[in-house]
């Protein structure tokens, strides 16, 4: 798997195919029905390596209980970062499933405060969007949430002394 340990934001194709070109469709019968009846191609259809990829991801995503485990994660990032925004007398909101973060101060209609705490949190070697949702992903460990969250009180550190 490709993956710096301290990004918070990866592509969403390399959760199914672990990097390979897949994507993947999916919804309610009555919708798959319809597609049925459209004739549709692509250049990859034929492409067995992005299908291994995919299965051998979904193995590992059953087997590592992926979906809880960045629960967990996403949940100790999310408190980490109310916890610290507080001890600097910072406002934020968080939305968004844990796992998909996202980080906004209030009164910051022009994303003045969120680049100043991304670009405080990039110089710590962390990566944060200031305006978008992130990503967690399998490769994510209990000490790149402890790092982020390290360098996150760099980022409020700064904000506050705006």
């Amino acid at each position: 798997m490709t993956f710096h340990a301290r990004t918070f934001c990866v592509r969403s194709r390399e959760a199914i195919a672990n990097g390979y070109a897949l994507a993947a469709v999916t919804g309610a019968d009555w919708l798959r029905r319809a597609a049925s009846q459209v004739f549709v191609t692509g250049s990859f259809w034929a492409g067995a390596v992005a299908m291994a990829a995919a299965v051998a991801t979904l193995k590992i995503v059953r087997r590592d209980d992926v979906p809880t485990r960045l629960g967990q994660l996403g949940q100790t990032l999310r408190d980490g970062l109310e916890t610290r925004s507080h001890q600097f007398g910072l406002s934020i909101r968080q939305s968004g499933p844990v796992q998909m973060p996202t980080l906004l101060f209030e009164g910051d209609p022009d994303y003045r405060k969120g680049s100043a705490f991304c670009s405080a949190m990039l110089a710590r070697g962390v990566y944060f969007h200031p305006k978008h949702n992130m990503f967690l992903c399998a490769a994510h460990t209990e000490a790149d949430i402890a790092v982020a969250l390290e360098a996150a009180e760099h980022g409020f550190a700064t904000v506050a002394a705006l």
